[in-house]
């Protein structure tokens, strides 16, 4: 019954994509990816044809800044059928004159708090030393600076009672004299 219900809404859907009028590659793009998505995850078909299978590495092969998001679900969806397939947007992109950029090396965060979840106590480690005493702060779930949970860093290791806290997600920033050393999210667990 659940299955006749989502095909059938998918049906109504599908009927609704075709006749939306596109005058964009983007709009296009977003009209075909949705097509083959509603005919066939949308109504749970278990295979793709060889039509749409094309069309949908075909738009999986774009540059994804002139083809727009559907490029990416393209992709997601074309990773059901192949998934060691492999894109390189900065090669897509070069002959529209686009330079795609790359994050390089990702900082790796210096500050650990274990163990995580913590019941009663945690311990904040630091990887590197700083030039000068840093601070931790604790903030809670919607980014409110926890009271009394600041405190001035001097050593690589230092130990906090939890028991004053409540069981909730946290989380902390480790500030050098210069920059945010490293954060992250902590559990308080009962």
């Amino acid at each position: 019954m659940v299955a006749e219900d989502k095909a059938q809404v998918a049906g109504n859907v599908q009927t609704e994509n075709a006749g939306v009028i596109t005058s964009e590659l983007i709009e296009e793009n977003q009209k075909q990816v949705n097509e083959i998505y509603l005919a066939t995850i949308g109504k749970n078909v278990a295979a793709f044809t060889t039509e749409q299978a094309s069309d949908l590495l075909g738009i999986a092969n774009q540059c994804p800044l002139i083809g727009g998001n559907a490029v990416f679900k393209a992709r997601s969806l074309y990773g059901l059928i192949d998934d060691t397939q492999q894109y390189d947007d900065s090669l897509l992109c070069i002959p529209y004159g686009l330079d795609v950029k790359s994050l390089r090396e990702q900082r790796s965060n210096s500050v650990a708090v274990i163990p995580n979840p913590a019941m009663n106590e945690l311990a904040l480690t630091l990887t590197q030393s700083l030039d000068e005493p840093g601070v931790f702060i604790l903030y809670d779930a919607i980014g409110v600076e926890v009271p009394a949970r600041s405190c001035l860093l001097i050593c690589h290791r230092i130990t906090f009672s939890t028991e004053s806290l409540a069981p909730a997600l946290y989380h902390y920033q480790v500030r050098g004299p210069s920059a945010v050393v490293g954060n992250g999210k902590l559990t308080i667990v009962r």
